[in-house]
């Protein structure tokens, strides 16, 4: 039947009440628990959304605080590389002069070297912090939250690495940069000849009484480069030519790897490729995570058969 009608006293069809037919009670009960588990899906997908968006925000927290590190170390560099702390260094006349010796030299091109990849290291840092902070965002809000999560975790591990490496330069060249400054000798012996007094009364001397000093012993020092030595301005010209060639070419190779890096960022933030890595990566985790629980329940097994 698809009703039941109640009838008054008088049985005509205008005093007749008809009423539909219930629908029986487990398709009702269906119908809401499809409902409910829609609902509750839906809560579930809203908060889960707003908890990635959370860790999103977290990440780029994090990536503030190193980009901002990072300048600080670019900064502290810039100052080594500043006129007040080379001018001694490269000085003819100067005590701390790097052209006396060959472990001077090497020294020296080891800072050198250092403070290029700290400054390079750190304008990476802070450069692909800016992008990977808008490219999150956008790729949050267009494709997945979980996905730009996931994306941004991975390049912020890599952001941490560079951000050791130019933070380790930075501290090594900070302790060459005291090694060159009191840990090496102010005067070197040098096979000069006695000075007459005739000569250290002449004005041609000048500025050579000032490097040139016998001792008490008779040993003749020399602060740096002998002046009227052409051989010693031309190994002068020769290491200072390689050294600034090899900074350079630091830098140059550095700007490189860091536009190839951040090509490769890029297109991780692309829509497809995004998705197609995030599948990918759910689907490895998701196999990691069988392969130990089979290893945990092993586990138990075995260790339920040596007790019994």
């Amino acid at each position: 039947r698809t009703g039941r009608c109640l009838r008054g006293g008088k049985e005509s069809a205008a005093e007749s009440l008809c009423l539909p037919a219930a629908a029986p009670t487990s398709r009702r009960g269906h119908m809401w628990a499809n409902v409910n588990a829609q609902s509750v899906h839906q809560q579930n997908a809203v908060s889960l959304m707003q908890v990635d968006m959370l860790q999103l925000g977290v990440l780029q927290t994090q990536m503030d605080n190193l980009s901002v590190q990072a300048t600080l170390l670019i900064g502290f560099a810039l100052s080594m590389w500043g006129g007040a702390t080379l001018k001694p260094l490269l000085e003819d006349d100067s005590q701390i002069c790097i052209w006396k010796t060959w472990y001077h030299l090497a020294f020296a091109a080891v800072f050198f070297v250092t403070i290029a990849l700290c400054i390079s290291c750190g304008g990476i840092i802070v450069s692909l912090v800016l992008y990977i902070k808008q490219a999150a965002q956008e790729s949050a809000l267009l494709v997945s939250t979980g996905a730009a999560v996931a994306n941004t975790r991975r390049h912020l591990s890599s952001l941490n690495r560079l951000f050791v490496v130019s933070y380790a330069s930075f501290a090594l060249s900070a302790v060459l940069l005291i090694v060159l400054y009191v840990g090496m000798p102010a005067r070197l012996p040098t096979p000069y000849p006695a000075l007459e007094r005739a000569h250290m009364n002449d004005h041609t001397w000048g500025s050579e009484l000032e490097s040139l000093v016998t001792r008490f012993d008779g040993v003749h020092t020399i602060t740096c480069l002998d002046p009227r030595s052409p051989a010693s301005h031309y190994n002068r010209f020769a290491y200072g030519a390689a050294i600034a060639a090899t900074n350079t070419l630091i830098i140059v190779c550095m700007s490189a790897w860091g536009y190839r890096l951040y090509a490769v960022i890029r297109r991780s933030y692309m829509h497809d490729e995004l998705l197609h890595w995030f599948v990918g990566q759910q689907a490895e985790q998701k196999r990691r995570a069988e392969r130990l629980s089979r290893a945990v329940q092993l586990q138990r097994g075995v260790t339920c058969d040596s007790t019994g």
